[in-house]
């Protein structure tokens, strides 16, 4: 099997260690992350905001231009109160003195002024960008996979590796099977992810040394002689890694069998079109079935032994993927 189709862009892979909110916003997307294999980003002048803040600024400030005592619970403490006091009375002097045209042009400098400074002192920061900076180093971009200029230090394209392993990961989640839970929970919601990052970050190391050493090796015959040692022990921990790969798309393999499998078995059952009420209900049947069939082996129920089967054997290719790694790289 080949590296792999580079159609579709690579997802950001995250440490399963961080918590799950937090993962869920850097799993997004990769817009506005920094690869790991960058210098670590740093805040901003403007404070980190994004055109997501200045609609919600605009509001506020409309409401510290016209009503500004409101500033007070913004700029916090007694000076903050006081200066909205001291411009809420002044407002009500114009309208007074002056009439309502004076007022709405005085009120309206007023919402300039404070737009401007919940901007850049106290609006909201983007909570994304926040979280790419603290965990910077603890998620991987497409961006830290090489993608075939130094093929010859691999054997193989790591970003090619890193696709393998996303699509064989996806594969399991996006399941019929899964979705009626069917499979091995533990197999899916710890060791995926986990599997999945102790591959990226070894194809993003592998790249990394590979990016280091061949920037530093001499041009032409003599480099390629002098790094070979290097090339071959590159090559040697790819295979490594390709294992791993191989042994996801193994379990993604069980698992569009079990597929095949349980939509034959829902044929059988001329349920093909089915609404959510019922898919539930034919989820826990088969469950009933197959807990039965580990009863009473001689039921022939049709469908099911096939069903059974590709089962058992995507569970057990779910434990393996269960069972700790040896780390590599």
């Amino acid at each position: 099997m080949g590296d792999g189709g580079m159609g579709n862009a690579l997802r950001p892979v995250v440490d399963p260690a961080l918590p799950q909110e937090e993962r869920a916003l850097l799993l997004r997307s990769g817009t506005g992350l920094t690869p790991a294999s960058a210098p670590a980003p740093t805040g901003s002048s403007r404070g980190d905001r994004v055109r997501g803040d200045m609609p919600g600024a605009v509001t506020v400030a409309t409401l510290c231009g016209f009503l500004p005592a409101v500033a007070g619970f913004y700029l916090r403490g007694l000076p903050g109160l006081t200066v909205g006091a001291v411009a809420q009375a002044a407002l009500a002097v114009v309208l007074w003195s002056d009439g309502f045209k004076q007022f709405v042009l005085a009120g309206t400098v007023l919402q300039i002024a404070a737009w401007v400074v919940l901007m850049m002192l106290h609006g909201g920061k983007d909570e994304r960008a926040e979280l790419g900076r603290l965990h910077h180093g603890r998620y991987y971009l497409e961006a830290d996979f090489d993608q075939g200029d130094l093929r010859p230090w691999f054997g193989a394209v790591p970003g090619g590796l890193m696709w393998r392993a996303q699509s064989a990961v996806t594969t399991v989640l996006e399941s019929d099977v899964e979705a009626a839970g069917l499979l091995d929970d533990t197999a899916n919601a710890v060791a995926l992810p986990q599997r999945e990052w102790e591959i990226a970050r070894s194809l993003a190391e592998l790249t990394r040394n590979a990016r280091e050493l061949d920037a530093a090796a001499p041009p032409g015959r003599r480099g390629r002689r002098e790094s070979e040692p290097q090339r071959k022990a590159s090559r040697e921990a790819t295979a490594e890694v390709l294992e791993r790969v191989r042994a996801l798309e193994e379990y993604a393999a069980r698992v569009r069998a079990a597929d095949k499998a349980y939509r034959e078995w829902r044929t059988v059952r001329e349920l093909e079109e089915l609404n959510a009420e019922t898919r539930e209900s034919l989820a826990r049947a088969v469950r009933d079935e197959l807990a039965a069939a580990e009863i009473d082996d001689a039921a022939d129920r049709p469908g099911l032994a096939p069903l059974r089967d590709s089962l058992q054997k995507a569970r057990e290719a779910g434990r393996t993927l269960a069972e700790p790694a040896v780390e590599q790289v």
